[in-house]
């Protein structure tokens, strides 16, 4: 959940619009207290809040966005950018991210290597495979849909940085997952990566918490 609230986030920076994030600790179930649910009965994040106007889903959120605020397009111009933006943003969620979000980060974060070691290590070889796949798009175009930063790449960028994360931890590393030489392995993914952090939106985005970590 945190890894995509801040896409969100990162999404509203690039186009300069002014708002307020309210963080909200998983660990303490603060996502299905009353005051949430009101919001998304289902009880998860994002929502967005504006005015009356009270919307989930984040790919839903980011649609909103774009044609409340156009400029910079995320979703591109022409007919043929958007097509290929959609196709590449629906690629990353269906393909490429259960395997990595749901696969591998998350059981790493809440400290099952050990009792889940075996689901890990498969689900690590889907997620090698989705990456490798990124990579192989990144070799011929600087980011996923072309040659602008686009929603595909908003979406993905935390999922990126969700594994490499997790697969520095002690525990990733002793079940050999090998996410622990990410630069090395996946040099077009690094660079695209760089080239995202190096934009001022990106570090507004960025959750204070995070950089202690």
């Amino acid at each position: 959940m945190p890894y995509v609230l801040y896409w969100i986030m990162f999404a509203m920076e690039l186009k300069g619009l002014t708002y307020t994030s309210h963080r909200l600790d998983p660990g303490k179930q603060e996502h299905k207290a009353p005051e949430i649910l009101v919001l998304n009965p289902r009880g998860k994040v994002p929502i967005l809040v504006d005015g009356d106007f009270v919307l989930y889903e984040s790919l839903a959120i980011l649609a909103y966005l774009e044609l409340r605020h156009p400029q910079p397009a995320l979703f591109g111009i022409t007919a043929t950018e958007t097509g290929r933006i959609w196709q590449r943003t629906f690629e990353v969620m269906n393909y490429a991210r259960d395997a990595i979000n749901n696969g591998v980060v998350r059981p790493l974060i809440r400290g099952q290597a050990e009792p889940a070691g075996d689901e890990i290590k498969a689900s690590a070889i889907q997620a090698h495979n989705a990456l490798e796949w990124v990579e192989s798009v990144l070799a011929t175009s600087p980011y996923l849909a072309g040659a602008a930063l686009s929603a595909a790449d908003v979406s993905y960028m935390p999922i990126v940085q969700g594994v490499i994360r997790a697969g520095r931890r002690k525990d990733a590393r002793a079940l050999e997952l090998g996410f622990d030489q990410f630069e090395r392995d996946y040099p077009n993914i690094t660079a695209w990566l760089g080239r995202i952090e190096a934009l001022p939106a990106y570090d507004r985005a960025y959750p204070p918490h995070w950089r202690n970590e």
